[in-house]
């Protein structure tokens, strides 16, 4: 279903971004390895080709270096790092009438460590989304599930896995004749995970802005909230996450992307307390 807004594709993706933790910002839970999944997470900053939302498959490879200023999480700032992070992911799109969409994405990644090389991970993920949009300035609802699993290279060992239920809706309002667009978006999600400790309720709120300043220079700046109560015992996280990235198209299928954030996680476990701010640089292929 071709879309008339020229700002529009940069919706999803932009908000897909946003939805992923960087992996040196994690602030979900420790496992028993002391990773989580919001660590291990990539950034995954992938840009819809031309036609990309009128064609039902796609595929995509990305490889991106993330430096971290605090790549162990804990509040003494002394682990900076720089972490390799290839990502693989295919997927497939498939119009259901004229207002949903159902969508299905697997994603293969490695996060290896420069100076942590015992934190190095593998990880798979599936993500189902059906979404409703009824009209075309309406805001979007979605709903989905994303099991997942991530294992340590290094001890090769599980490190942790979950099934999560999600729901949400975004909404993305262009203007500055269609160069510009403000975005912002909320999601529950509900993980039931293995170990335990990792079962919990999230809550994530986003707004930002995204501008297109040349036809194949995008930027965005947005802020997220989020907030993480975990089930099994007493903890609860409050997360804020500042972040800016530009996407350059060298190609119809090759992109560029350099971003920067900043994390402030609050948390009933002072472990988990921390800040961090990180830079990356990558380069995605998508066909």
């Amino acid at each position: 279903m071709a879309n008339t807004n020229p700002m529009r594709r940069y919706l999803l993706p932009v908000l897909g971004l946003i939805g992923m933790a960087v992996p040196a910002f994690a602030g979900e839970s420790l496992s028993a390895s002391g990773m989580t999944k919001g660590q291990i997470e990539d950034l995954g900053e992938i840009v819809e080709a031309e036609g990309g939302v009128a064609s039902k498959f796609r595929a995509s490879v990305n490889v991106k270096g993330d430096y971290t200023t605090n790549a162990l999480l804990t509040g003494r700032h002394d682990s900076n790092d720089f972490i390799f992070l290839p990502v693989v992911e295919v997927g497939y799109t498939q119009p259901l009438g004229p207002y949903f969409t159902f969508d299905i994405a697997g994603k293969g990644e490695l996060g290896l460590y420069g100076n942590n090389g015992e934190r190095d991970f593998v990880g798979y993920s599936v993500k189902t989304t059906l979404d409703w949009h009824p009209k075309q300035n309406a805001p979007r609802l979605y709903v989905g599930l994303e099991p997942y699993r991530y294992d340590s290279i290094d001890l090769g060992e599980l490190i942790s896995q979950a099934i999560g239920f999600y729901a949400g809706t975004d909404y993305g309002y262009a203007f500055n004749n269609g160069h510009s667009l403000f975005f912002t978006g909320y999601t529950f999600a509900a993980y039931i995970a293995d170990p335990s400790s990792d079962t919990r309720n999230q809550h994530r709120i986003v707004i930002g802005v995204s501008h297109q300043f040349r036809d194949k220079l995008t930027g965005s700046l947005f802020y997220a909230w989020q907030y993480s109560d975990f089930t099994h015992f007493d903890r609860h996280d409050s997360k804020h996450l500042i972040g800016l990235n530009l996407i350059y198209q060298f190609q119809p299928n090759w992109f560029g992307t350099l971003s920067g954030s900043f994390a402030d996680n609050d948390s009933d476990i002072n472990t988990a307390t921390y800040q961090a701010a990180g830079a990356s640089i990558g380069v995605t292929y998508q066909f």
